[in-house]
């Protein structure tokens, strides 16, 4: 009896060893397209026996899209070898790559299970990585093919898509030493990642843009856009503050983090902060201009002319054709004047000939900066110096001089 019952659990035991595919797994095999065989995963994918008919049916997919794409990848190159341009089915190659990287991608994650044993025997993980790797240049294409027909969403796909290929384990083993186009690419995926507002994968993508010395400033400015484009509040503002101040502390000759903070200082008032900020930047770097240019702002719109004038000035020394600074320190030293004239005029409303002989330089000085933005800048792109403008020459020339005139119009 004992015997028998040995031989009946062998028997069970290599009828369990040698079953074979469950029914469902063995109509998704038969599948003769991918819709169809997708249909069935779809249908079927609860039904499967394990883990290892799951990564079979997934890698019956990757197949079944991979064919009609090397199909056309072939015709590519054997047109190209014979000299001929043919034209052939884009949307038909990049839909059925996406396909076969995204079944591949599930094929992996069930490939990698442990088995009943509990042990991790992957049967199409070298296979797929081999056939799919070099084919990654293509989601490029596709990217860039999509871009132009303005379909954000799959020209995000694809670009995405190959940074992802790179870091993704199913391709761990393959050789990525010469990949010149990852942080170009991981760039323009954080830019549709921002346009889709998807913070974490602009930060993914910048992170690895960022790796390039040439990316790294357009990279990191894609991030601090995002991250401002969240500010929804009070707590957001400080915890976003707190973010700049740990990514400065690590790189202090980051103009655009040094610029961000600038900003967010002075939209939370954290003055100390601010004026602490501006004294360690002006230590190492005495003609900053971000550093004066943001002083002098802060000085005129507190009516401390002096000041301004003279931090507008240090600016300029950074920048000289800064069109926006040369409008500003005119418009300043023109108040200058002013105020001095309407203080000399005092009650009797006249200016004495040796008060006025001391300001009319002031205002002199206030035309040449402004003539000089007017230069620069003729269409006010970056600087509105008309006004001003117009004002100065008011005073020097009169009313009906032809440059007042002219001046006037343009501020109408």
């Amino acid at each position: 009896m004992k015997k028998l019952m040995i031989v009946a659990l062998m028997a069970v035991a290599a009828s369990t060893a040698f079953a074979g595919d469950s029914d469902a797994l063995k109509q998704i095999l038969k599948a003769k397209t991918y819709e169809e065989a997708e249909n069935l995963v779809k249908a079927n994918l609860n039904s499967l026996a394990n883990s290892e008919e799951k990564a079979k049916a997934y890698n019956k997919l990757v197949e079944l899209a991979l064919k009609p794409a090397e199909k056309i990848i072939s015709d590519i190159q054997l047109n190209e070898m014979a000299g001929k341009q043919e034209p052939y089915d884009s949307v038909a190659l990049y839909t059925n790559l996406g396909r076969a990287f995204d079944a591949a991608y599930e094929c992996e994650k069930y490939d990698q299970m442990p088995n009943e044993k509990g042990k991790v025997k992957p049967r199409f993980h070298k296979s797929n990585a081999e056939k799919l790797y070099g084919l990654r240049p293509n989601l490029i294409n596709a990217g860039i093919y999509y871009q132009q027909k303005e379909d954000n969403a799959n020209a995000y796909k694809f670009l995405r898509g190959y940074v992802d290929s790179s870091i993704d384990p199913l391709f761990a083993e393959q050789d990525k030493s010469n990949d010149p186009n990852l942080t170009n690419i991981a760039y323009y995926a954080a830019i549709f990642a921002y346009q889709a507002g998807d913070i974490a994968a602009v930060d993914k993508y910048a992170d690895i843009a960022m790796k390039d010395p040439e990316k790294k400033a357009d990279a990191m400015n894609v991030k601090l856009a995002m991250a401002q484009s969240g500010l929804k509040n009070h707590a957001d503002s400080v915890a976003y503050m707190q973010k700049l101040e740990g990514i400065y502390a690590n790189d202090k000759n980051n103009d655009m983090v040094f610029g961000s903070l600038v900003n967010l200082y002075s939209g939370l008032n954290e003055n100390a902060k601010l004026e602490q900020l501006f004294n360690e930047k002006l230590a190492a770097d005495p003609n900053n201009f971000t550093v004066w240019a943001v002083k002098g702002q802060n000085a005129m719109i507190a009516q401390d002319l002096e000041n301004a004038v003279t931090y507008f000035k240090k600016a300029l020394d950074a920048q000289p054709e800064n069109t926006q600074i040369l409008t500003y320190l005119g418009a300043c030293l023109l108040d200058r004047a002013s105020q001095a004239e309407d203080r000399a005029a005092g009650k009797t409303g006249r200016v004495a000939p040796a008060a006025l002989e001391q300001i009319m330089p002031i205002y002199e000085e206030s035309r040449s900066y402004l003539e000089k933005a007017r230069n620069l800048d003729p269409g006010r792109n970056n600087a509105n110096w008309a006004y001003p403008l117009y004002r100065c020459y008011y005073r020097i020339y009169g009313d009906n001089d032809a440059r007042t005139k002219e001046a006037e119009a343009l501020t109408k």
